[in-house]
Parts: C-alpha cells; sequence; structure tokens
C-alpha cells in the first residue's frame, strides 16, 4: 500500500512539475514578444492576491519538554492546558512551563499513551494493555485506575489501546487488535475481537470501525455486537482519519489519500478539492472548534481548509512535511507536533509576520506599493511581493532592477515610485528599470505627499521635487538638511521628522517656498527622544512616560487640547508612544510591547490591546498604504495586519486555579477536582499554601502577566509566574483574587477564591475559657505575689534604713574618736611640754647625780652596782615617760618581739632579790602592735606587783602562741591575796584594775588564782584575729 501511495505522489509531482514548465515556457515566449506589456498584466494579477505572512509560531523543543519521541500524542487535560502524551510522560504546558504530572515509575507503572476527557467527568486512558480513567494524587500527580476485570479476552494481552472515541453514553478503546467498550450507566465493559484495525471513528452517535481486508462494520453497543455497515459505498476502503464535521456528517481520510463526506449512508467526494490540493499522504486530520479542518500532508506541509473545502492557508516549509499529531481547543490556536518540536501556531491572528523563511530579510525596512504590487526596501536591497499558491504565505524576491549603491530610501504613490540612497536617485520605470533624477547631497529619506509630489529630505540639504511634464523636477529652492532625520511621518501634506536629541522638526511648503520649524526638546521636555504620531490634522508628540503628550493642529498651526485623544491615551494600559489613523477610522496605537487597536463603534471605541502584542520588537511603527493596508515596521521586523483574515476578538481571559498544595505536607489539596465555589476551611496546621494558575488559553503571543491580592482593599501586587505561594498565613476568612494584568486585558475579569484557615487550638472559644480562667489566676497570683514583693521591699528599705543608722552610728563613732583622739593628742601636747619641762629634766638631773657619784673613788662595789641599776632604772623610766606621752611602743618592743622583751624585763629587776624565768612555746608569729604592747605592760605590772606586795623570790613569766590565740601566763610564790575583796577595792590597787582593763581593750580572757601564802597565777588569753585588735590601738 505505501508504494501504492509513493508511486501516485510521484506521478503528482511529475504532473505538477510538466504543468510549470510549461507556464515558464509560455510566460518566456510572452517576455520575448512584448516584456513591459507582460510587467505590466503580471503586476495587476498580483494585485489580486491578498499579501499574507507567516502566521505566529511558538515552537518548544522535545528535548525541553521531557523524554517524548516523534509521534508522541497530543491532548488537553481538564483544565484545557495543551498535553504530550508518550509512556511515562503526561507533560502539560502551564503558561509557559511544561510540567510532567504523570505517576512516577514503578514496578506495576502503566504507560499511557492517550488521555481523555469525558461528559461524565472523569478523565480516561489508553495504555499497553490496560485501560480505565485517572485521578489526581495528593502527589499531584494523575494515577491510572484500571477498569479491566480480572477475566480478560486473549487479544487484550497484546493491544495497546491508543485511540479513544468518547460519547455520551461510554468510552470505546481502540487498538490493533480490538475495541473495549466502558458504558457510563452500566459500569462494565464489552469486549469486540476485530483484528487488524485500521481506524474507528464516529458518525453522530454511531461509532464504525474500518479494518484492513474487512468491510465496514458499526458497534451496537446497547445490543453488544457487532454489525456491517451495508450500502455506505465506503466497501472495504481503509479508514485512516476521520473527523466529525457536524451531529450527522464526518471526514473521512482513506489510506490512499481520498477526502471524502461521509453520513452513515453514502461517500461523497470533498468537492471544492482540486485534484492537486493534496499531493502527498495524509499524517494528521483535525476538525478545529471554529469549524476549519487542518490536514498535515507528508511531503507537502499543513494546510487549513473551510468547512467546506475552500483553501485558508497552507504552511509549506521543510518543517512541516513530517507533521505526526495536531490538536486544537480554542479558535485560532492550532497545536502542531513535527520531528522535533511541539509548535504553537495561532493561525486566527491578524498579525503576520515576514522574515527570511519568507525571502526577506530584515534590517530597517521601508514598504511601499507601487502599481497595485509591495515592493520593501530592507539592507539596502529592493524586493517585490510574489503570490505564492493558494493559501500560502506571499513570498519575495529582489527587484530585476537595483540602485548600484543600495536601495536606502525609497517612496510610492500611484504609478510613481522613487527609491535611492546617499548618493543617487532614481525613478522607476513602467518595465522596473531605473532612470536617474536629481537628488539631495546625503540623502535620507523618500516622503511623497501625493502622486507628484515628493520631499527629499537629507543631512546636507531638503528639496522638493514636483512630477511635470513627464519628468521630476524642483518646485522650491531648496534648505539645509536636518542633522539627525532617523524616522519621517507623513501628515497631510507636510512631512514630521523625528531627529533624536535634536528634537522634532516639521517641512512643508508655504507660498512656494520650502519651511522647516524645528522644535527643540529642551523647550518641552526632558526627554531625549521625542515620538511622533498623527490624527487626521492632529499631530500628537511623545517623549517621557511622566510626561504628557503635546497636541499640534495643522489647520490653525497652534497648540492646542484634545480631550478626546486625551481619553483614549489614558484608557491604554500602556504608555503610548505613536498614534495613527487608517482609512475606516480605526486608531492604531504602538507601545513599547506592540499595537492597540481603538475600533469605532456605536458605544465610542472598542479597544483591543491583546491581540497585537509584539515579542521582541519595541516601539514600532505604523504605515497606512494606500488601500487602507496597514503594516507594522520595527528594526528587525515587519508585520501586516490581516483584514480578511481577521479573529473574533478574544473574550476577556479569566485565570483558572490549576493546583493548591499544602506546603508544610507538599501535598496537593485539589486531588480530587477544583470544588466548587470555596475552596473549603483549611486547619491551622495547613497555613502555608501554594497555588498555581493557568491563563485558560494559549492565544497569547507574550506571556500572560498575573496580579494578585488577598483583600479588596489591598492593591493589586504583580505576581512572577504562575505560581503564589503563601506561608504561616494567620487564621480567617480570604477571597483570593487573582486577574490577567490589566496591561494586557482591558476588561480582564478577576477569579475569586474562598477559603478559610481555622485558628489552631489556643485560639478556639474553648482555649480562650480555658485561658480566661488560667489568667484569672495567674491575676490572684500576680496579686499576691506583688503583695509579697511589696513586703519584701519593705523589709529590704527596713533593712537600709537599719544599715544606714548603723552607718551613721559607725559615722558618728568615728567622728567621735577623731574629736577624742584630736583632744587626746591635744592634751599630749600640753603634757609633754609639761613633762619635758619638768618630771624628765628632773629624771634627767637625776642621771646626771647618778653618774656622778658612780664615778667616786670611794664607791664600794656593792653599792657601786647598786646604784648602777638604780641609774638603768631611771633612764628606763625617763624612756617610758617620753613614749607614754607620744603613743610609742615601749623601748623593749623597738626592734624585737615580745619573748624578747619579756626576757628584756628581767634586766631591769635586782638578779640576787628575785629570780625570773621568762619560757616561750608553740612556733613564734608576729603578733600586732598593740597585742604586743599590750602583753608586755602586762607582764611588767604584775612582775612589779609580785616584786613590791608579793615579796615573791621567784617569778615564772610564760609565753604560749597557740594555733588560733596567744597566751601569757605569770606565776609567783608570794604571798598570794583574795582576787575577788581586791577587784571590788575601788581605793588603789590600780595594777590589778589597769591589767583586767587592758585584757578586755584586746578582747581576751583574765583568769587570776591566789589564795593567802599561796602565791598568786595569771592566766590570759588574746585571739589572734579577734576584733579587739584594732580597738586596743
Amino acid at each position: 500500500m505505501l508504494s501504492l501511495i509513493g508511486k501516485k505522489s510521484a506521478r503528482a509531482g511529475h504532473k505538477l512539475l510538466v504543468t510549470w514548465c510549461a507556464v515558464i515556457t509560455r510566460v518566456a515566449l510572452c517576455a520575448a514578444i512584448g516584456g513591459t506589456a507582460m510587467l505590466m498584466l503580471g503586476a495587476v494579477a498580483s494585485a489580486k492576491a491578498p499579501v499574507r505572512g507567516m502566521p505566529f509560531i511558538r515552537s518548544y523543543s522535545l528535548g525541553d519538554i521531557g523524554p517524548v519521541p516523534r509521534g508522541s500524542r497530543l491532548g488537553f487535560d481538564r483544565f484545557g492546558r495543551v498535553a504530550v502524551i508518550h509512556d511515562a510522560v503526561y507533560a502539560v504546558l502551564n503558561d509557559t512551563v511544561w510540567l510532567n504530572i504523570a505517576e512516577r515509575g514503578g514496578r506495576d507503572r502503566i504507560s499511557m499513551t492517550n488521555v481523555v476527557q469525558a461528559p461524565d467527568g472523569r478523565t480516561y486512558y489508553g495504555a499497553r494493555g490496560s485501560w480505565g480513567y485517572v485521578e489526581t494524587g495528593a502527589d499531584g500527580r494523575l494515577h491510572p485506575v484500571p477498569l479491566a476485570p480480572s477475566n480478560l479476552p486473549g487479544w487484550v494481552a497484546t493491544a495497546t489501546f491508543s485511540d479513544l472515541i468518547v460519547t455520551e453514553r461510554g468510552v470505546y478503546f481502540a487498538s490493533w487488535n480490538g475495541v473495549v467498550y466502558w458504558d457510563f450507566q452500566l459500569q462494565k465493559n464489552l469486549f469486540f475481537d476485530v483484528p487488524r484495525i485500521s481506524r474507528v471513528f464516529r458518525v453522530g452517535d454511531r461509532v464504525y470501525i474500518s479494518a484492513f481486508d474487512a468491510p465496514l462494520r458499526t458497534i451496537n453497543a446497547r445490543a453488544g455486537t457487532l454489525e456491517l455497515a451495508e450500502n455506505t459505498g465506503l466497501g472495504r476502503s481503509v479508514v485512516e482519519f476521520a473527523v466529525s464535521l457536524d451531529q450527522t456528517r464526518s471526514l473521512v481520510a482513506f489510506i490512499d489519500g481520498r477526502l471524502v463526506v461521509f453520513d452513515g449512508k453514502e461517500a461523497s467526494p470533498w468537492l471544492p478539492l482540486g485534484d492537486n490540493t493534496i499531493t502527498g499522504h495524509i499524517s494528521a486530520l483535525q476538525k478545529l472548534v471554529d469549524g476549519r479542518i487542518a490536514t498535515s500532508v507528508t511531503g507537502q506541509g499543513l494546510l487549513l481548509f473551510s468547512t467546506e473545502g475552500e483553501l485558508l492557508m497552507a504552511l509549506t516549509t521543510s518543517q512541516y512535511h513530517n507533521i505526526a499529531a495536531l490538536a486544537n481547543r480554542e479558535p485560532g490556536v492550532l497545536w502542531v507536533e513535527t520531528d522535533d518540536s511541539i509548535e504553537k501556531i495561532l493561525y486566527g491572528s491578524p498579525l503576520s509576520a515576514f522574515g527570511q523563511r519568507l525571502g526577506l530579510p530584515i534590517a530597517w525596512p521601508i514598504v511601499v506599493e507601487w502599481n497595485g504590487q509591495i515592493f520593501v526596501a530592507s539592507g539596502g536591497k529592493l524586493y517585490r511581493a510574489v503570490a505564492g499558491e493558494a493559501g500560502e504565505p506571499t513570498r519575495f524576491e529582489p527587484a530585476p532592477h537595483q540602485p548600484p549603491r543600495g536601495a536606502w530610501s525609497l517612496a510610492a504613490w500611484g504609478t510613481q515610485m522613487l527609491v535611492g540612497n546617499g548618493y543617487e536617485l532614481f525613478a522607476v520605470e513602467p518595465d522596473g528599470s531605473l532612470r536617474p533624477i536629481p537628488s539631495v547631497p546625503d540623502l535620507a529619506h523618500l516622503v511623497m505627499v501625493d502622486e507628484s509630489h515628493c520631499y527629499l529630505i537629507g543631512r546636507g540639504e531638503m528639496a522638493l521635487l514636483e512630477w511635470r511634464d513627464g519628468a521630476w523636477r524642483e518646485s522650491a529652492p531648496r534648505i539645509p538638511g536636518a542633522a539627525n532625520p532617523a524616522i519621517v511621518h507623513r501628515v497631510k501634506d507636510s512631512v514630521w521628522i523625528e531627529m533624536g536629541g535634536a528634537g522634532v522638526a516639521r517641512l512643508w511648503r508655504e507660498h512656494g517656498r520650502l519651511r522647516l520649524d524645528v522644535i527643540p526638546n529642551e523647550s518641552w521636555t526632558k526627554g531625549s527622544w521625542v515620538n511622533i504620531g498623527s490624527v487626521d490634522d492632529i499631530v500628537v508628540l511623545s517623549a517621557l512616560k511622566e510626561e504628557p503628550h503635546r497636541f499640534f493642529d495643522q489647520k490653525t498651526g497652534s497648540w492646542r487640547e484634545v480631550p478626546e485623544l486625551q481619553q483614549l491615551l489614558n484608557r491604554s494600559p500602556y504608555w503610548i508612544a505613536r498614534l495613527q489613523k487608517d482609512e475606516s477610522g480605526v486608531i492604531w496605537a504602538a507601545h513599547n510591547e506592540g499595537l492597540i487597536r481603538f475600533a469605532p463603534g456605536t458605544n465610542g471605541y472598542a479597544m483591543d490591546a491583546t491581540s497585537f502584542d509584539l515579542v521582541s520588537d519595541r516601539y514600532p511603527v505604523v504605515r497606512i498604504l494606500p488601500g487602507n493596508d496597514v503594516w507594522v515596521v520595527a528594526a528587525r521586523s515587519l508585520y501586516h495586519i490581516e483584514r480578511s483574515w481577521a479573529s473574533v476578538p478574544p473574550k476577556p481571559p479569566q485565570p483558572t486555579l490549576v493546583s493548591m498544595v499544602d506546603l508544610q505536607q507538599n501535598e496537593e489539596l485539589l486531588a480530587t477536582g477544583r470544588p466548587e465555589g470555596a475552596l473549603g476551611r483549611l486547619p491551622y496546621a495547613r497555613n502555608s499554601l501554594s497555588f498555581r494558575f493557568f491563563s485558560g488559553t494559549d492565544a497569547w503571543r507574550r506571556s500572560p502577566v498575573y496580579e494578585y491580592r488577598l483583600d479588596e482593599r489591598e492593591p493589586w501586587t504583580v505576581l512572577d509566574g504562575s505560581l503564589l505561594s503563601f506561608r504561616r498565613l494567620r487564621e480567617g476568612v480570604y477571597g483570593l483574587q487573582v486577574r490577567i494584568a490589566a496591561a494586557q486585558a482591558d476588561a480582564t475579569v478577576p477569579s475569586t477564591f474562598q477559603f478559610e484557615i481555622l485558628p489552631p487550638w489556643h485560639r478556639t472559644w474553648p482555649a480562650y475559657a480555658a485561658f480566661g480562667s488560667a489568667v484569672a489566676l495567674a491575676l490572684l497570683g500576680v496579686m499576691r505575689w506583688s503583695s509579697y514583693l511589696e513586703r519584701r521591699r519593705n523589709r529590704a528599705l527596713e533593712e537600709l534604713v537599719k544599715n544606714r543608722t548603723h552607718e551613721l552610728e559607725a559615722t558618728m563613732a568615728k567622728l567621735g574618736e577623731e574629736t577624742r583622739k584630736a583632744a587626746t593628742l591635744a592634751e599630749r601636747d600640753r603634757l609633754a611640754n609639761e613633762i619635758h619641762d619638768s618630771v624628765q629634766q628632773g629624771l634627767t638631773g637625776a642621771m646626771l647625780q647618778l653618774d656622778t657619784t658612780l664615778k667616786l673613788p670611794a664607791m664600794s662595789g656593792d653599792m657601786r652596782s647598786r646604784l648602777n641599776v638604780v641609774r638603768n632604772m631611771v633612764a628606763y623610766a625617763r624612756q617610758e615617760v617620753q613614749h607614754a606621752v607620744w603613743d610609742m611602743e615601749s623601748p623593749l618592743l623597738e626592734g624585737t618581739d615580745l619573748a624578747d622583751a619579756l626576757r628584756n624585763l628581767t634586766t631591769f629587776v635586782d638578779a640576787d632579790g628575785m629570780k625570773i624565768e621568762v619560757a616561750v612555746k608553740g612556733t613564734t608569729v608576729p603578733l600586732d602592735r598593740a597585742v604586743n604592747h599590750n602583753l608586755l605592760r602586762i607582764a611588767q605590772e604584775a612582775t612589779t606587783n609580785a616584786f613590791r606586795h608579793a615579796r615573791a623570790r621567784r617569778i615564772s613569766v610564760q609565753l604560749e602562741f597557740r594555733t588560733d590565740a596567744v597566751a601569757l601566763g605569770i606565776a609567783d610564790d608570794g604571798v598570794g591575796f583574795r582576787p575577788g575583796e581586791v577587784l571590788q577595792d575601788r581605793t588603789g590597787h590600780l595594777g590589778l584594775r589597769g591589767i583586767r582593763t587592758r585584757v578586755k581593750r584586746l578582747g581576751g580572757t583574765l583568769a587570776i588564782e591566789s589564795q593567802p601564802g599561796q602565791g598568786t597565777a595569771m592566766q590570759i588569753v588574746v585571739p589572734l584575729d579577734g576584733p579587739a585588735a584594732e580597738e586596743a590601738n
């Protein structure tokens, strides 16, 4: 069969080649006979063919979509997103991002080959050896649910159910080996074993099976039987593709390439098709929702027909010679699978593009119409339009005659066309040849204001040419040129020039002379470039978005306000750079990203802000050619407005919520389908949410931009992409509103999604009651604690007052002590002076007398010894008196410790009369000055008393250093006394009371043991770290 198809294609191609050779031969012969006449006839013929460029095409590489090979299925998910289906891939296009939502791998994973939507609300799939429906799981992916029973026919195991036909009653799953029917109402399967099936198709409610080497049969689903379709006219013809034309007819493509209309009773050819319209094997057939038919022909391309069979569009370039699949769900948008990509073709777009693919390299193009034919100067070369076959885009070819130094300026009107460059200018003759005419230095632009007048705008000079007496002549004196004539605009009989930083200028003729009025930028704007537009006689200047437009009335030659135009500019979602009004009254407004069309109507101007978006062009210029032919020119682009091919203005898009994910658990909350109305009440644990939106249409030329707000009182916020996330929402009812940005849709309607975040348990009414009780208890505790703190504060204050009182008392005591010491010092000074002048002088005199007496020769040895003792005692007394007055240590303690001082004390006692023993026990430790002084005085007083009053012959002094104290013991063998009587007697006995006072001052203890006739023992114990030491000082 394939060889037969190839032979037929070869015969058709050969026939077409012979036909074209004959045509070319005839044209060449006619040209030889009368070239000029033939060219003019060709121009007239080409004028009858519409000029059409390529539709907008967006291509997605198969590699970018996922691991999908050529031959994958195209479909649409339940939200209307296009889907690429193959094995482990179910990739949907969410605006600009492809998402593979197929079930991830597993041992029992089902490899789906086709997925369709059914009237019962389910999505059904077909796979190898399996069929059923799919559900969206908590992971957001599609999970197949098989409908196959346990007892299956043998042919099912090797069947691949790749073709699915949906009816009102059920779904047919078709494979090469047979068909399975699933009944919605009965919820059961019917099996039809039919080998070698070519196509299963439907006509109305009836489903037919076309198989190789078998007659056409129909399925009786109610009876569960196969029946022969007799007297249909199809016989054993094998059907390869079929699409429904309406409720009673289908368009059927046979495997041999024929197309017929079949109504279940008879088949009739699709009459409008000529013999050479389809020249190859049909690889795909698709009914479009607007009634058109899309057909892909191997080796020929993509063909688009009306329902009646009229060829409307043909894309015949090589990339469309091997199309694998077609898909469509909305008017104006066709999806095509080629060898290496998935393409979106906006066949209904009013904008068609020209470029290298159609033989026209674009570089600052200038488009004109001459003698009914379109010419374009681009990149320094002149091109002319060549009408293609029916439905094909218009192609361009270089004009036969080219200016030697390039075609950089071009103008035409009616039968006149001029072309030139900075060095030369030519008039184009009717036969296409070039005739030199006068020019200006450094010519930049040509502007015709009618068929007889053309302005020459150069950087050096400007001139006006007039067609007179069969030649172009200058009709006014030349004037100096413009420094930077970048873009020119014809406004009635004047020319307005955009000159960049130099401002704008108006060139026109007045009283036979040329005038050039320049408006510098700095005179009215801070912008560096001023754009020019025009509506009738009103010229519109625009520079910066933050500055208002300015309007110049050419009739009055003055600036004025134009409220009706200002209202249109205010309605626009974009800042308008240039305005242009065509012959039908439509105002074209150019902005940074495309055009806005203001069409006049009964209720004012209707605005279309989305149909004329440009993807990569900035601030285009609209050119209106004769016959209201609208072109859009940019630096690297050239577009044509298709008047007869304009689609119905799209309805305002409304965003659709396609996914709602709990970010905490990564769980899809729309797993069971989009809920009606509100999204539901969510626990507080699900207060971090992610929303994904779909614009609801693929008719965009640029990616849609979303805006959202959580409250009607909030401003709209632009969303980056289609994914919106909220983290840690507080409890409450939310009305999330999402819309397409106002810049892309004039009347866009926001979609509102209601949902509620429930409060956490600690912010519920029972929790509040518990919290209230806890707060009351806490307040009670706080009050008690506060009372406790107040009492503790009072105690602290009392303690502070007490301490301050003690400090004050200590300060007063210290002040009193200082006062006492001062008085003592003063008294000492007085006593010292008195003693020095009296007692000390007497003692000094006594010492001198004793010294003189000791020197007498008559002094015996015993007497001399006794006088020497007296002399030492007098000297010691003199020294003691001096130290006592000045509160100095005893001379016995100077330069020594207490033990040595006690030993030295014995030198002042007569050795013959008394025996004094001094003993020291323990480890000697340094003692405080006051302790040394007072213990020495106590020892001195005790030994003196024992010598003077007790008539003791033996005295024992013992000094003991203990761990925490020092003990001084003095014992004698004198007459003794009764301590109690002596201490109570206040007359005399000053020495014993003095000892007791000194011990008390040192903080020590005094023990006295004595009886009359039994001697006396005295024990003094002084602590080493006692606080009294400092006081004793």
